[in-house]
């Protein structure tokens, strides 16, 4: 049994020159592996995590988190918030991630996945962080790229389980953590953007006072190439298989002392297999409320 997740003998560092050689000493290693592994603060924040996920955790666990390090944080950390709130979890050797309830009627799948920044000419460019008064600068928030980050995440997750889930007619949840993204997410919740094609806020004028007028509608966004890409998620038919997404905008450093309460569970109403409200409690939970010609997305 392994006390630690990191199983490098890196030692501790105090310079950002110091930890620029080490990570250029290692480029097959995931950077964010390296610091935190050379931090002792970051290394007891993981390593706690660890002895409460390491039961569940797969054999390639430790080797394959030193190259995928934020993916497979975001896998342990949602793992031990569903363990500490109560949740009967295992792990799944031929599908995604987790089972609830293994076994049981009310047996849940969940498939946890990370957005990465991308590499190509529709990549988010990385955040601009100023270190004094006088560096600041406006920064645009590259809205739409990040929407197209989070929709592929979904989507990737969705193929890869399709033909696995047509089969065990169980409810399927994908957990996204979008936080290598950086920024904010600003009004709402960007994932709620992707399920269900939002796109900006409108106001209207009464008597000369701002009211708000709700959202637009936005189905699909322009790739640099081209492309149309959807992101109305779980209004399009197929995707009915998908019964809810979680999801996180917080890096886990930066994770809550109530462990999960970073995350948000959206409902998707066209779900196939509906997931009962009630097991995940803990989180907060969106569900969506359609009439003629409006949509709602309440709070529960």
């Amino acid at each position: 049994m392994n006390k630690s997740i990191f199983t490098d003998d890196f030692p501790e560092i105090n310079t950002n020159e110091e930890l620029k050689r080490t990570i250029k000493e290692f480029p097959e290693y995931d950077p964010y592996y390296i610091t935190s592994s050379c931090k002792k603060d970051r290394r007891e924040l993981f390593d706690n995590l660890w002895q409460i996920y390491q039961p569940l955790a797969d054999k390639h666990f430790l080797s394959d988190c030193k190259k995928h390090f934020h993916q497979r944080m975001w896998e342990m950390y949602l793992g031990v918030s569903l363990i500490k709130n109560g949740l009967d979890i295992s792990s799944s050797k031929s599908g995604p991630d987790f089972i609830v309830n293994e076994g049981r009627k009310n047996e849940i799948f969940i498939e946890a996945t990370a957005c990465t920044r991308g590499t190509a000419k529709d990549a988010v460019p990385k955040e601009y962080l100023a270190e004094t008064p006088e560096e600041i600068k406006v920064q645009d928030l590259p809205n739409n790229k990040m929407l197209l980050r989070i929709t592929n995440s979904l989507d990737s997750k969705y193929k890869k389980y399709k033909d696995f889930f047509e089969e065990e007619e169980k409810p399927y949840i994908i957990a996204v953590n979008r936080s290598a993204l950086g920024y904010m997410d600003a009004n709402i919740p960007l994932t709620l953007k992707c399920l269900f094609g939002f796109g900006s806020q409108t106001y209207k004028m009464i008597n000369g006072k701002l009211f708000n007028a709700g959202w637009e509608r936005k189905k699909q966004l322009t790739k640099e190439s081209g492309a149309m890409i959807p992101i109305d998620f779980f209004e399009e038919e197929e995707h009915s298989i998908v019964s809810a997404v979680i999801y996180s905008d917080r890096s886990i450093l930066n994770c809550p002392k109530e462990i999960g309460s970073d995350c948000i569970l959206v409902h998707n109403p066209m779900a196939k297999y509906p997931v009962d409200q009630k097991i995940f409690s803990f989180f907060r939970q969106y569900i969506a409320k359609y009439d003629k010609k409006h949509i709602f997305i309440n709070q529960i």
